[in-house]
Parts: structure tokens; C-alpha cells; sequence
């Protein structure tokens, strides 16, 4: 059998019809952002997103599953995920959650959120919220424990309970008060041990010489430092709350401009933000 005998001037398109196959055999499509560090498995350490700007990962176009109602959650389980029992309790969990970082938040939410359990056969957590939807979402897998997810959607629910309190000023809030009063609002959803943020940034950053500056931003660090970031923003939102009050912070919260350090601290506190992380390192110190 003979080989048949390519023109030298064919090469060229050949080699470019050779490399082309090549990549789109090659090309994998990109993983969903993984917004859960990976001690958080088998650890308890939740981590939660949410999109107030920029494009966010699309939604399953086919939400299907299981539904329940519970008060003003509409929950719907992907098919498979859970036992139907599991899928129960999960729901009457969700609406636990959704009562505390309400009474914490101390505001409820102004009607129905939808809430997607979904199946992520990374067994990635990734916790999703378009609060202008009003649709919550998790993603996670059977081998992981129910609670981790509930950990992140309690985080997501204060993002829907935030815009329906402050309005559309919330989806150009300063991050770190977004993301800050989403943590501190899910309390012990997220703190694990520790009595409160303080005493968890305490622990587990300050006193290993670990803190990252306040107005810093994760887009390209680590998810890691992202988590660090949430837990010393959380803190600092209880410092401010517990030393100059709510009728402030909700004066700053609105003044935002979406990055992190955005919102107008002086004209509000009278305070540049610099001023006030260095009073909120001494508060942790004491």
C-alpha cells in the first residue's frame, strides 16, 4: 500500500488543520469556580459567593428535582443528590437557617426566595446568590455532609435579606460590608467553635501573624486568603456594629462603590478606613 505523496505547498494547511484538531480534542471546558477551599473537606469551613457585579457563572437553564416549601423558601433538590428523606430535612434545615441569620440580620426577607440544591460531581462546595433573582443556589455531592451546604446557603440567604433591606444600593455595596454582614449574619453557621468573629480571627490569623489588609481584594489570590478575607471582614462588620452602631453602618453600606474599601468612611464615621482598621486590630487585641 502506498502512501500518497503530499505537495510541498500543502504543507502549511495541513499542519494548521493538524493543530487545530488537536486543541479542540485537547480543550477541556473550565470547572466552575471553586469557592471552597480545599480544607473545607473534609473540614467544617463553609464558603459562600455572591454576584453583585461582573458576569457570573450561568444558571442550569433545567432547575429540576424535588421541591419543598417551607415558609418562604421554595427548595428544589436535584434529583439524585438526596434520599427523600434526606431532601426533607434539608428543607426544614434551610428554613432554620434562613429564621437565624434573619433574627441576626434583623430584618426578614420581603417575599419567596428560590432555593437550588444542586449536584457538583467535583464535590466542590459553591454557594451562588442573584439576590435581584431571588434565587439562592448551592452546589455540592452526596459524600458530603448536608450541613456544609445549609453552612453556605445561611451565607447566601443575609445576601438576599441585605438587598431586600437596603435596596438596589446593595448590589454596588463596598464588598467588604457585603460579604462582611453575609458572614457575620450566618453566625454559627460559619464559626465553628469560636465563640464569636473576634475570637475566631483571634485564633486563626492574628495569632499567627497572618492578617491581610481589610481593603484587600481575592481576584487572583488564592481561595484561601478569599476565605481569610470573609472571616476578618465579618469581623470587622462586628466591630463596627458593636462599637458605633446599626443606624451607621446601614448609612455606610449604601455609600458603596463595589470594590473593597469603596464605601465613603469618613464622610459617614469621620474616619478613613486606614483609621478604622487600626482600631479594629486594637479592639481584637484587647
Amino acid at each position: 500500500m502506498r502512501i500518497p505523496r503530499i505537495p510541498q505547498a500543502a504543507f502549511g494547511p495541513v499542519l494548521l488543520a493538524s493543530l487545530l484538531i488537536i486543541l479542540v480534542l485537547g480543550h477541556r471546558p473550565q470547572p466552575r469556580p471553586r469557592l471552597a477551599p480545599a480544607w473545607a473537606v473534609p473540614g467544617w469551613f463553609p464558603i459562600g459567593w455572591s454576584f453583585t457585579s461582573g458576569t457570573p457563572p450561568p444558571t442550569p437553564s433545567d432547575i429540576s428535582g424535588q421541591a419543598f416549601q417551607r415558609g418562604k423558601l421554595n427548595v428544589t433538590t436535584a434529583d439524585g443528590l438526596y434520599g427523600e428523606d434526606e431532601q426533607q430535612h434539608m428543607a426544614d434545615e434551610l428554613e432554620a437557617a434562613l429564621a437565624y441569620a434573619s433574627n441576626r440580620f434583623g430584618e426578614g426577607p420581603s417575599g419567596a426566595i428560590e432555593v437550588y440544591v444542586g449536584g457538583e460531581p467535583g464535590c466542590n462546595l459553591n454557594g451562588l446568590a442573584y439576590t435581584d433573582r431571588r434565587l439562592v443556589q448551592v452546589f455540592t455531592c452526596a459524600d458530603l455532609p448536608r450541613q456544609r451546604a445549609v453552612n453556605i446557603l445561611a451565607h447566601e440567604f443575609v445576601h438576599q435579606l441585605a438587598h431586600d433591606y437596603y435596596g438596589p444600593p446593595h448590589l454596588q455595596a463596598d464588598m467588604i460590608l457585603a460579604e462582611g454582614v453575609a458572614t457575620w449574619a450566618a453566625g454559627k453557621y460559619w464559626l465553628g467553635d469560636q465563640p464569636s468573629f473576634a475570637a475566631f480571627v483571634r485564633h486563626h490569623y492574628q495569632a499567627k501573624g497572618a492578617m491581610l489588609p481589610l481593603p484587600t481584594s481575592y481576584v487572583g489570590r488564592p481561595i484561601a486568603d478569599m476565605n481569610q478575607l470573609y472571616y476578618q471582614w465579618a469581623s470587622f462588620v462586628e466591630f463596627l456594629l458593636e462599637t458605633y452602631g446599626r443606624e451607621k453602618f446601614d448609612a455606610l453600606y449604601v455609600s458603596g462603590g463595589g470594590n473593597p474599601g469603596t464605601a465613603q468612611y469618613v464622610k459617614v464615621y469621620g474616619k478613613s478606613l486606614d483609621e478604622l482598621e487600626r482600631e479594629w486590630l486594637a479592639w481584637l487585641g484587647r
